[in-house]
């Protein structure tokens, strides 16, 4: 506990001194985004690496935790998605909707601190375009398609290659890529492995061009409005549902976010004298329902946290037409037969999740954790207090209500209860109302997690922390006061690593997979050969590797091989 209040204390005196910051000491970012592979249907994903460099020094940025990823075409902002930076680097995912028009689209990504850069170019080297077609539907971007015959569309070629950078290797042998690194650097890459339907890819600058690039960015004036996002996304907000008579009795409240899980995502924000709310957070990941609530405000309050939207919806050109022809007819019915074939099954069992910095809100090793088994269950909360879990106590307060306890281990003289409300969570969600968790039915409760020291949640203290945590983590029979609004929130995309290893040692798993591999965070040692096991599908073809990404002296690496099985 004590070591979170000290990395909050850093915090907050890292943003006490962002206002006066002069243009010279922002670090001044740039962000660059590999793919998988250029050519999209709607509804599938496009898989993302990011790479977050200091434009001035070409190093990696450890100033942004957040890359915000915009997908745009005329027709306006079609997906967005959120990924994770640690140390500069960082993978995600954007699922493009399967309502989405044929045409070209731009992939624009920016941080906070481009958010809050005056006049930032997201129309830069930065940006690049996708191709997605739309095999369920004939809907077309806005003048975004031109169409041309089948023989112009062979004659104009179909690629737009990009030339080798580096040194790195790149083989496909007996099931396996082999990646050499006959270097004295190490790499950090994203490594794709695609089936090549041979539509024209769209022209796209790669990653020696955008480091050029950021070399030529200079100095860059800032509104200093925005902080960074240096821990974790900070997410804003709004009170609504109150008139001008409430704002003094809203003004020194806190508001709570949180998301039901056995996770400890809960953050805490003072309300400020125009009703909006800041809560930093240490990143969400995954797209989750969002509990809003405002602490001690009555159950018949309509009064509510209500959240923003953090993407910029930036205005950008639209992206060059999308070229079609007759001779994509074959290759786009196989293509749209593959993603059905593969939609039906469970593609989850592709995915290998990457790790992530985790949050050190609660301290683990100082949990008391109990589980109500059939030998310790009692039919209400008050036995199991009494009867089995001795570091929790309620008791009723001088007004009346009533107060669940925790017995504190952090006092010299020997443990005792505290005095004051402890943090009381179900499935991770505040509940403010005491009284109503003890009414709550035990026999829902899997296990209780008592954390017996001061807790800082933002600028909120509490005196111990008790989790109720249910069988199926989402609070079930529990209802919320008039004031609590529960939203669905986009959260950091958590980084994963597409192997297809498992399908090969499944004989009935139909393999039709578009993408065979996908790492978004390979790293590659100086003088290192990586082997990596790499299975095929069912289908003959054409498929394509691709590594990029950076040496540790900040060169450019690209490599590209084709084979055919």
């Amino acid at each position: 506990m004590k070591k979170r209040l000290t990395a909050g204390l850093i915090l907050v005196a890292a943003l006490v001194a962002f206002a006066p910051l002069s243009a010279q000491e922002r670090v001044v970012e740039r962000t660059w985004l590999s793919t998988d592979k250029d050519v999209y249907l709607a509804g599938e994903t496009v898989w993302l690496s990011a790479f977050c460099l200091d434009a001035a020094s070409g190093a990696f940025s450890d100033v942004s935790s957040v890359a915000y990823v915009e997908l745009h075409s005329a027709d306006g902002m079609a997906a967005t998605a959120k990924v994770a930076l640690s140390g500069g680097r960082g993978g995600g995912r954007l699922d493009l909707p399967l309502s989405l028009a044929t045409g070209n689209y731009r992939l624009i990504v920016y941080t906070a601190q481009n958010k809050d850069e005056a006049d930032y170019d997201y129309e830069g080297l930065a940006a690049k375009t996708i191709s997605v077609f739309n095999v369920f539907s004939s809907d077309r971007v806005k003048d975004g398609v031109e169409v041309v015959s089948a023989g112009e569309y062979r004659d104009e070629g179909q690629r737009h290659p990009r030339p080798d950078r580096g040194s790195l290797a790149l083989r496909y042998e007996d099931g396996r890529l082999v990646l050499d690194n006959p270097t004295g650097e190490r790499l950090t890459l994203s490594l794709s492995v695609w089936h090549d339907d041979g539509f024209r890819s769209p022209a796209n600058p790669d990653i020696a061009d955008f480091l050029a690039g950021c070399s030529a960015v200079g100095p860059r004036t800032f509104r200093g409005q925005l902080p960074p996002d240096y821990e974790g996304e900070i997410i804003r907000g709004r009170i609504t549902g109150f008139s001008q008579a409430m704002i003094p009795e809203l003004i020194g409240r806190h508001a709570f976010i949180s998301t039901p899980s056995d996770k400890s995502d809960i953050y805490a924000a003072p309300i400020r004298e125009d009703g909006s709310v800041v809560f930093y957070t240490a990143n969400i990941y995954g797209n989750k329902e969002c509990v809003c609530e405002i602490e001690g405000l009555s159950p018949e309050s309509n009064c509510h946290v209500e959240l923003l939207s953090p993407f910029v919806n930036a205005s950008v050109a639209p992206a060059a037409p999308l070229v079609l022809s007759d001779a994509q007819a074959e290759a786009l019915k196989q293509r749209r037969v593959r993603m059905q074939i593969q939609r039906q099954f469970d593609a989850d069992t592709l995915y290998d999740f990457l790790p992530v910095r985790g949050d050190g809100l609660f301290d683990e090793e100082a949990c008391v954790r109990y589980v109500l088994d059939d030998y310790t269950r009692f039919h209400t909360l008050e036995e199991d207090f009494i009867e089995f879990i001795s570091e929790l106590r309620a008791r009723k307060g001088p007004d009346g209500k009533t107060r669940i306890q925790v017995r504190l281990d952090e006092d010299a003289a020997g443990p005792g209860f505290a005095e004051e409300a402890a943090l009381v969570l179900l499935d991770g969600v505040p509940v403010f109302d005491h009284a109503q968790m003890m009414a709550y039915d035990p026999l829902l409760i899997e296990s209780v997690s008592i954390y017996p020291q001061t807790c800082y949640v933002g600028s909120r203290i509490f005196k111990g922390v008790v989790n109720f945590i249910t069988y199926k983590r989402n609070l079930p029979g529990f209802t919320f006061g008039g004031g609590t609004r529960v939203v669905d929130w986009q959260g950091v995309s958590w980084p994963q690593a597409l192997t297809g290893t498992r399908l090969a040692a499944d004989d009935n798993y139909p393999d039709y997979r578009q993408t065979l591999y996908w790492h978004p965070l390979l790293e590659v040692g100086a003088g290192e050969s990586v082997t990596i096991p790499c299975s095929l599908p069912d289908y003959r073809g054409s498929f394509v590797v691709v590594a990029e990404g950076l040496d540790a002296a900040g060169r450019p690496v690209h490599c590209r091989i084709s084979f055919t099985n």
